[in-house]
């Protein structure tokens, strides 16, 4: 089980509610947007606890095809997808829940006695740090290279989901040979060429990302024409051919 990650002032003040909430016969409402570590402090909660997909538990219940009462606690996750959330509820009223949701629906707010709003990534800096360094350290045992994160474009858009994601993908460029490249770029057209790609869609696939690539490295299309030993003509055709996909 990982260990929800309590360096700032507001996840260690979570953390502590959660804990003392643990041992009450009261429902635990953990909400928060993707990635933000509602699953990991939800299995903080309740250790021991069996997890259930709230959408496919709803299923389940309906169905009748497990008996829902052998069970004294249990973790449910996005419970926010349960189309009948009173009746869902009612039917798990002898059992102490910890839910996760992205939101705070208002026909479940009355079930649970404790709420607990964890922000995102963005608003947790020591957190972010510290996770940061755990997804660093793990990506250098796997793939055997040094990497800072100055050198990774860092993604938080799903927090802690796409943090982790981000810094795998610069980790595994990092570590790419020229060998390990040539046999990438030959299994990326082979897929392109199964999709029935033509010379000029395959063009495309390698001039925006090397244009992308020059304009962040040079500071003029004098320098860019230059370094690349392309006409300036061809370079700006190109630079307008292909305007929209660089303004990322």
């Amino acid at each position: 089980m990982n260990k929800f990650i309590a360096k700032s002032e507001s996840s260690k003040k979570l953390l502590n509610i959660a804990q003392m909430s643990s041992s009450l016969p009261v429902n635990i409402l953990i909400i928060g947007p993707k990635g933000v570590g509602k699953k990991i402090l939800a299995q903080n909660i309740l250790p021991d606890a069996s997890i259930f997909d709230a959408k496919t538990l709803e299923e389940t219940l309906i169905n009748k095809t497990a008996n829902i009462e052998e069970f004294i606690e249990i973790i449910i996750t996005n419970i926010e997808q349960v189309v009948n959330k009173k009746e869902f509820l009612e039917r798990l009223s002898n059992i102490k829940v910890v839910a996760t949701t992205t939101y705070l629906p208002q026909d479940i707010e009355a079930s649970f006695a404790v709420k607990l709003d964890i922000p995102p990534l963005i608003e947790r800096k020591e957190d972010l740090e510290e996770l940061i360094k755990l997804y660093l350290k793990e990506a250098k045992e796997i793939y055997e290279i040094e990497i800072d994160s100055k050198d990774i474009d860092i993604d938080l858009s799903s927090n802690g989901v796409s943090l982790k994601k981000s810094i795998f993908k610069n980790s595994i460029l990092k570590s790419l040979k020229d060998d390990d490249m040539d046999y990438s770029l030959e299994q990326f057209i082979l897929n392109k060429l199964k999709k029935e790609y033509s010379y000029k869609d395959l063009l495309e696939c390698f001039e925006i990302p090397l244009l992308k690539a020059a304009k962040k490295e040079y500071k003029s299309q004098l320098q860019m024409a230059n370094k690349l030993q392309i006409n300036r003509i061809t370079l700006r055709k190109k630079i307008d051919q292909y305007s929209t996909q660089l303004e990322d």
